[in-house]
């Protein structure tokens, strides 16, 4: 088991889903918040800890610079056409494109955050105040697929596309990758299109630009964090968040981007 989902939830991680999803403006607690759940105390170290950088805007100010500093390939959205071809609906579209804005809108914070709980803090900027980004709406989005439940063609190419570009292992598969799978005639297209950026050095130069971008800003919020005692697998936990912000989120924001220029609605 690598997460305990929303449904699974009781008591005080309960709590703290609910916490995430208000503070961080998200429909969803991603992933590695519900990984860090299984592990006994990381969750509420990790939060509590790092609460105050998310809830004073700091982060979600950070992260919004981020992604406007990450110049994804110039790509076209696919046409409804071909969304009718591959019996993708309007809602489906809809539901793909809101997915898409959610998670990015959360990486881009994720890796900010997540790196201050492990950066040598900064005394720049310390008395500095941000605005809390306005609320954002939400639909009752579909919930991640299990990759175990995909046919034998769909999980071998799932599995292909979770490679492309990957450096290290976070300890549980993309978000990305688990909610497009719902719709898996998609997966060829993303394959593509993944390979190609891949092949070229785009998707490296995207990463590294990702982390030099975030890592800018991380070392100011460790000033502001909540110093609580680490659980005892406290440095377990910290080597995680250093895999997923230095590997897994610099790969997972630039391609959710392109993703969500491809599969973009203004619907």
């Amino acid at each position: 088991m690598f997460e305990i989902t929303e449904k699974e939830a009781t008591g005080e991680v309960a709590e703290i889903y609910q916490d995430i999803r208000e503070t961080m403006n998200m429909p969803f607690p991603q992933t590695i918040w519900r990984n860090l759940a299984t592990k006994e105390g990381a969750l509420q170290w990790v939060w509590y800890s790092l609460k105050p950088i998310y809830q004073s805007g700091a982060v979600a100010h950070y992260a919004s610079e981020l992604r406007s500093s990450l110049d994804v390939p110039s790509i076209s959205t696919i046409p409804e056409s071909a969304f009718n071809i591959l019996g993708i609906s309007d809602q489906d579209r809809q539901h793909i494109s809101e997915f898409l804005d959610s998670l990015n809108f959360g990486n881009s914070q994720n890796i900010i955050g997540l790196s201050a709980l492990y950066s040598d803090p900064s005394n720049e900027a310390k008395t500095k105040t941000f605005k809390n980004p306005e609320k954002r709406k939400y639909s009752d989005l579909p919930p991640l697929i299990d990759p175990d439940t995909l046919g034998k063609n769909e999980k071998a190419l799932f599995d292909l596309i979770n490679q492309i570009g990957q450096d290290v292992s976070v300890g549980f598969p993309p978000a990305w990758s688990r909610g497009l799978a719902r719709w898996p005639k998609l997966l060829p297209i993303i394959w593509n299109i993944l390979s190609m950026i891949e092949a070229d050095g785009r998707l490296e130069q995207l990463k590294q630009k990702t982390k030099d971008e975030a890592f800018k800003n991380s070392s100011i919020l460790a000033s502001r964090i909540n110093k609580i005692p680490p659980p005892k697998i406290g440095d377990q936990v910290l080597e995680q968040l250093k895999r997923l912000t230095q590997g897994g989120i610099p790969r997972a924001l630039p391609v959710g981007l392109l993703l969500h220029k491809l599969f973009h609605t203004s619907s």
